[in-house]
């Protein structure tokens, strides 16, 4: 016998339906994070600056590899998760795995940060110089593609938002027993 608390009875009334609204706004919300993490991986993949016989590509730092990986998986993940938004709009898991998303991408996109901002500025104990000013072509693509990134977390973290409670349609509400 499962025992359902007042608070338990109002949360279930309060949830409604997903209306064709809902559905639209996440099918956006998604499609703006898997064009703007994608738009990330692509400007940092073909990134790429020669200066005085050295090649500066994404491949000589790791985070960078690793920025490229997440935000292609990031955006393989709002697009399949767009497509099929209708059926999964009502599973408990959905937002499990935009959160899952979501933390894989803001990660990424802090790790490339940090090693942007010791480019740009340097860090004079630990003896890294800004290398920015030799290699400025380089560094703004990064920093476009960091601004790319931040849209599609802020994105796909709204989507998230919005699949926080499913919106199952409400079960009729059980007969109360009489206290007797």
């Amino acid at each position: 016998m499962t025992i359902e608390l007042e608070s338990q009875e109002a949360a279930d009334e309060t949830m409604r339906a997903a209306t064709a609204a809902d559905v639209r706004a996440t099918v956006a919300l998604r499609l703006l994070a898997s064009a703007a993490s994608l738009a990330a991986a692509v400007v940092v993949a073909t990134n790429r600056q020669d200066r005085w016989g050295i090649t500066v590509t994404f491949t000589m730092f790791q985070v960078w590899v690793a920025f490229v990986a997440i935000s292609s998986a990031c955006a393989a993940y709002s697009v399949l998760t767009a497509i099929f938004v209708r059926s999964l709009i009502a599973t408990h898991w959905l937002h499990h795995a935009d959160l899952f998303t979501v933390t894989l991408l803001a990660a990424a996109t802090a790790g490339a940060g940090a090693v942007g901002s010791v480019a740009m500025w340097g860090n004079k104990p630990s003896g890294w110089y800004p290398v920015c000013r030799l290699y400025r072509h380089y560094c703004d693509r990064g920093a476009v593609s960091l601004a790319l990134a931040f849209v599609a977390f802020a994105a796909l973290g709204a989507a998230s938002g919005l699949s926080r409670f499913p919106r199952a349609p409400p079960t009729p509400p059980a007969p109360r027993r009489s206290r007797c």
